[in-house]
């Protein structure tokens, strides 16, 4: 796998470097480019079968969410609904639209997304800043995340995770990431992390930001600069923290949950005593005492303590185990994809579910300060599961660009594909 994607430098920096502002090196990149979009296209008319082991992965994580969603949030449904099917079923019927939409999007040419980069990020963030206009939004916990559709609730920091990677992916594969419209793209998302973070939702923002990390360190950026910006950028947030009131209380919080037991430091104890109580193979599915009105959120954000409770360290292997997984074969088919936008677009899409996992397990465990951010596939969550199985969708149409006995593509394929 390493050696495909230092292909991705190597095939970048073939391209002729700007020679101080004279249009004949620009011209002949721009012809290098067609040219190279043309390879992709007649390398690349649909012929082989989405990654089944992926699907696999992704179905069994799926299954697992709706058992957690299920035990999780019962006791509050019942309480709240007098149902306790309540969230079980509207958590379905999202799955149910996300297979679809990720069965959808598995059959639609990757390539073909490239236009849709800017369009959706626009979006975004419109959608984002009116997170911020009172009446707007609906506030929940202390944050503005979501926007009302008459019944419905979307999050929009969940599309701006998607249309960030492929606005980034598509300029990175035609780009250094020096140019002008890279740095502008660059602007863009950064725009987005910081109207989420204003939310505030920092775990979100943590999540759009790994995507970016991700693919400038893989296109080959100086790695000096970069880890200087991240070193800049980690100040400036530790100054924001310490001039925030509440957030350097939680910080303290989270050192010494128990300074603060009634207030800051309760998720934190909650969590501890969930997980802590769970032993080797748990108390048993549905058995879980803290999610009875005392681990906060325990369907969504604290779900993986809820699972550690009742399935135990066992149950959180097997799960940790699916979202290892769903990493191999999330790089596996950047590995493996034919074009620079695809290998791109894989490694952005996969690092960013990643590292979603890995902070929201990481906040349950007391790792790391308690921030709000799901756990893909298994927290509760109608935006976050059709986003999410949209993303996975796109892998497995990048999968599909894979196959070692391809044959050259008629003309009347290749126009078809052109259209």
């Amino acid at each position: 796998m390493s050696s495909k994607i230092l292909s991705v430098q190597n095939r970048k920096s073939s391209r002729p470097k700007p020679n101080n502002g004279l249009g004949s090196a620009r011209r002949k990149s721009d012809d290098m480019h067609d040219a190279s979009d043309l390879a992709d296209i007649y390398s690349s008319v649909f012929r082989g079968l989405p990654n089944k082991h992926l699907i696999v992965v992704v179905t069994a994580l799926c299954g697992f969410g709706l058992m957690a969603v299920f035990s999780a949030s019962a006791p509050m449904a019942l309480h709240q609904y007098h149902d306790a099917t309540q969230y079980l079923r509207k958590q379905t019927i999202a799955c149910l639209l996300g297979f679809v939409v990720m069965f959808v999007v598995s059959k639609y040419d990757y390539r073909k997304l490239k236009k849709f980069g800017w369009p959706l990020s626009i979006v975004a963030v419109i959608m984002l800043a009116l997170t911020m206009v009172p009446g707007l939004s609906t506030t929940s916990h202390g944050s503005s995340r979501w926007l009302n559709f008459g019944p419905f609730q979307f999050q929009p920091s969940e599309l701006a995770k998607i249309s960030s990677i492929l606005l980034l992916s598509a300029g990175l594969s035609r780009h250094f990431w020096w140019h002008r419209q890279v740095l502008f793209r660059i602007a863009i998302t950064i725009g987005m992390a910081a109207i989420v973070v204003k939310q505030p939702d920092l775990g979100s923002a943590m999540s759009i930001l790994s995507g970016l990390i991700a693919l400038l360190y893989i296109s080959g950026t100086n790695s000096m600069l970069m880890f200087g910006a991240l070193g800049g950028g980690a100040l400036l947030i530790w100054h924001k923290i310490q001039n925030t009131p509440y957030q350097m209380k939680r910080i303290m919080s989270w050192i010494d949950p128990y300074q603060f037991p009634q207030q800051d430091g309760w998720n934190i104890i909650q969590a501890q005593l969930a997980i802590g109580s769970g032993g080797w193979t748990g108390l048993g599915f549905g058995q879980s005492l803290q999610k009875l009105h005392y681990l906060p959120v325990q369907h969504a954000d604290f779900i993986f303590a809820v699972v550690a409770e009742e399935l135990g360290l066992l149950g959180c292997l097997i799960l940790i185990g699916l979202f290892v997984a769903f990493g191999y074969y999330g790089f596996k088919i950047a590995s493996d994809a034919t074009s620079l936008f695809g290998r791109l677009l894989a490694i952005g899409i996969t690092s960013s579910l990643c590292v979603q996992a890995v902070i929201n397990i990481m906040v349950a465990t007391a790792i790391i300060p308690v921030t709000g951010i799901t756990l893909p596939f298994i927290s509760y969550g109608g935006s976050s599961i059709v986003i999410t199985l949209a993303m996975v969708g796109i892998l497995l149409s990048i999968s599909r660009d894979y196959d070692p006995n391809k044959k050259e593509p008629t003309p009347a394929q290749a126009a078809e594909f052109s259209n």
